[in-house]
């Protein structure tokens, strides 16, 4: 599973949820959707980033 987030592009990923979340939050009839949807990407895309950064981690210690 872990090889499947690293194969997963960040800025794609996080222009992606961005999107998602802008939707949700302008449905939602929320006045700050547009800061919210920002904010919510950048935490999405960060979790994510750090599941690729322990799985590269973790397989390059399994090399040694």
């Amino acid at each position: 599973m872990f090889a499947w987030f690293n194969r997963i592009n960040l800025l794609w990923a996080f222009i992606l949820l961005a999107a998602a979340h802008a939707l949700l939050y302008y449905s939602l009839h929320n006045p700050n959707w547009v800061m919210l949807a920002i904010l919510a990407a950048l935490v999405d895309t960060g979790v994510i980033a750090v599941i690729q950064t322990v799985s590269r981690v973790s397989r390059g210690e399994a090399d040694k």
